[in-house]
C-alpha cells in the first residue's frame, strides 16, 4: 500500500508542466487527481507491468528526440529505429518481452488503457491538439505518481539489465533523469 502526498508547488516547476499550472493551477491539479483515481484501481501486478512499459516509452522518447535534434550523443539511424520498433511493437501488441522475464501480457482492460494512452499521444503530438497535450501531461504525471519511486526504480533496473545494450547506458540514464523530478515531488511512505 502506498500513501503519498504530492508537493504540488514543486511539481508545478517541472518544465513540461509549468504552462499548464500557470494557466490554471487548480484545474490542472484536479485533472491530474482524476487521472490518479483512474489509474489507481489497477492491481499492483498491472501497475508493475505499466511501469515497465512507461520506462521503455520514456527511454525511447529520449533516444528519438536526441536523434531528431541531431545531438552529438544520438544513436545511429539503425539503432534509433530499432529502439522505436521495439517499443512501438510492445505498445501496438500490448505485450512486453524481457529476456530475463519472458513475455508479459496484459488483459483486455489493461490493453484498453494502453490503447487510450497511445491515442492520447497521437492526438497531442501528431495532430497537435492542445487540449490532448494538456491531458497527456496530466495522465503521464498521474502515472509517475501512482507507480511511485520504488516501482519505477524496479522498472528501470529491468530495462537497464535487459535493454541497455540497445538504448545505451547514456539513454537509460537520460530516461531516469526525465522521470526523477516527478518522483521527487512525492512525499511518500511505502509499506514494504
Amino acid at each position: 500500500m502506498l500513501t503519498m502526498t504530492v508537493n504540488w508547488t514543486k511539481l508545478a516547476k517541472i518544465r513540461e508542466l509549468e504552462e499548464y499550472f500557470k494557466e490554471d493551477f487548480d484545474g490542472f491539479k484536479k485533472l491530474i487527481g482524476e487521472k490518479i483515481e483512474e489509474f489507481g484501481h489497477f492491481s499492483d501486478e498491472a501497475l508493475d507491468k505499466f511501469a515497465k512499459l512507461r520506462v521503455l516509452e520514456v527511454t525511447n522518447g529520449c533516444t528519438q528526440w536526441a536523434f531528431r535534434r541531431g545531438d552529438k550523443e544520438c544513436l545511429s539511424v539503425e539503432q534509433t529505429r530499432e529502439c522505436m520498433n521495439l517499443v512501438m511493437g510492445f505498445i501496438k501488441q500490448a505485450e512486453l518481452y524481457f529476456p530475463s522475464e519472458g513475455k508479459i501480457e496484459f488483459d483486455d482492460e489493461q490493453k484498453a488503457f494502453i490503447e487510450a494512452g497511445r491515442n492520447l499521444y497521437i492526438n497531442a503530438f501528431k495532430k497537435h491538439n492542445k487540449d490532448s497535450e494538456r491531458e497527456y501531461y496530466a495522465a503521464s504525471t498521474a502515472q509517475f505518481i501512482v507507480y511511485g519511486k520504488k516501482r519505477m526504480q524496479l522498472a528501470f533496473n529491468i530495462v537497464k539489465q535487459d535493454y541497455e545494450m540497445l538504448f545505451s547506458p547514456y539513454y537509460i540514464e537520460r530516461g531516469q533523469k526525465y522521470i526523477m523530478p516527478y518522483l521527487e515531488c512525492l512525499e511518500s511512505k511505502e509499506n514494504e
